[in-house]
């Protein structure tokens, strides 16, 4: 056993580490971050618009189409806001100017969404064409950054001001971005959102079925256990899926429609983020009756943080890294509750998430919140996070056991 600790601490979790630290990883990570207020905002106005009140619908008829404005605006745009984001990151890993590189990143998008008359659509600006915003923001940078490199731009003289400096010197970088794409996109008149949501077609598959769902949820889990970020690593892939499927549900409510995807963004506060990646708010509870001085103390110290949605103190203090004993309830429970959530939603018997709040707002509360207001769905959590302290108790016993004998010896060695 430690061998093979020593070969995860030493060999797999650098490697590990060294991959979440890639370029384009932290860029996608750190790019998509700039939808979360936009979505926030929208989803807002959705769950106002579609309270499950009876006759909340006629009571707001008159101002519906008002309420549904902000709707269509943020979720309408989100792969031009995504293209934003990833653009201004992607400069900034490449050292390039970050106006220039969001600037040009953002306009070789639109270029590459141009319909069949080469018009900006505004209807191929929502989230279908995500994948396409993030393949072109990072080919954009690329490219630019291949010019700059090899100083291929046009220097003006020192006594002109950086503003204007800087607009001629990403003057050919900028331009052979955008002739690439107007190339590809008008010249040889390649749908480049089409290529590309082929290629991703795949993925958006398995992400939205059970076992697709359940497979990157236990590699998630397993990476925490061997002291890796898998929200990191996986998350960044995964997160322009869920929040398609999002958008899409969010679209089939506005339109009357029931929505379709279950493992929309936020489905993970079903199981998975319950008090925090883990479920860990259950193992919390069970420390706040430990019989150990250390674990008592830690999980008082924990307990808000996991109410808020903040495993990291349990994950490191406990510590649940490294922690052969709770692997077990660590990786299972999750995707157990996770699992159970799947087949609930696609009965019916809870609502599918149609809105999206912030990632640090308490269970129960936000399980009414995405869900547009079923009572269901923090009942179903409350229930969850009892299962999760019953199946976490048996391991933390042994856990406290064993530190309440240290502290015992500690005791009679003084």
């Amino acid at each position: 056993m430690k061998t093979l600790s020593n070969w995860f601490m030493n060999k797999f979790s650098p490697a590990l580490a060294k991959i979440s630290n890639m370029k384009y990883l932290v860029a996608l990570r750190d790019g998509m971050i700039i939808t979360v207020p936009f979505t926030v905002f929208g989803s807002i106005f959705m769950i106002i618009g579609n309270l499950p009140i009876n006759g909340w619908y006629d009571t707001i008829a008159p101002i519906q189409g008002i309420l549904q404005a902000p709707v269509n605006v943020t979720f309408g745009i989100l792969a031009l806001i995504v293209a934003i984001g990833m653009s201004y990151q992607s400069a900034k890993a490449n050292k390039i100017d970050p106006l220039t590189g969001t600037a040009v990143g953002a306009i070789a998008f639109l270029l590459c969404m141009l319909n069949k008359d080469f018009a900006i659509d505004p209807s191929t600006l929502g989230s279908g064409g995500m994948f396409t915003a993030i393949i072109v923001a990072i080919i954009s940078s690329e490219i630019m950054r291949f010019f700059i490199k090899r100083n291929i731009v046009i220097k003006m003289p020192e006594s002109v001001p950086p503003a204007v400096a800087n607009s001629f010197a990403s003057l050919i970088p900028g331009s052979a971005a955008l002739l690439f794409f107007w190339l590809i996109r008008v010249v040889l008149n390649i749908q480049i959102n089409d290529v590309i949501q082929a290629i991703f077609s795949p993925l958006v598959f398995g992400l939205n079925s059970f076992w697709g769902m359940e497979f990157m949820l236990f590699l998630t889990l397993m990476l925490w256990t061997l002291g890796i970020h898998g929200n990191n690593i996986l998350g960044a892939v995964a997160s322009p899926v869920y929040l398609q499927f999002l958008t899409s549900n969010i679209n089939d409510v506005a339109a009357g429609k029931t929505p379709t995807h279950i493992t929309a963004d936020g489905f993970l506060n079903f199981g998975m983020n319950i008090g925090g990646t883990g479920a860990i708010l259950g193992l919390v509870i069970c420390m706040v009756f430990a019989k150990s001085k250390q674990y008592k103390q830690l999980g008082r110290l924990g307990l808000v943080p996991a109410v808020f949605q903040i495993s990291e103190p349990i994950m490191f203090g406990f510590p649940v890294v490294l922690n052969p004993t709770l692997m077990i309830p660590f990786i299972a429970v999750p995707m157990i509750l996770q699992g159970i959530t799947y087949f609930l939603m696609k009965a019916g018997l809870i609502g599918m998430v149609v809105a999206q709040v912030p990632w640090t707002t308490p269970t129960l509360i936000n399980g009414f919140l995405i869900t547009g207001g079923d009572w269901r769905a923090p009942v179903w959590q409350l229930i969850q996070l009892v299962i999760s302290i019953v199946a976490y108790w048996p391991f933390f016993k042994i856990c406290d056991h064993q530190a309440l004998e240290a502290e015992r010896q500690s005791e009679l060695a003084e």
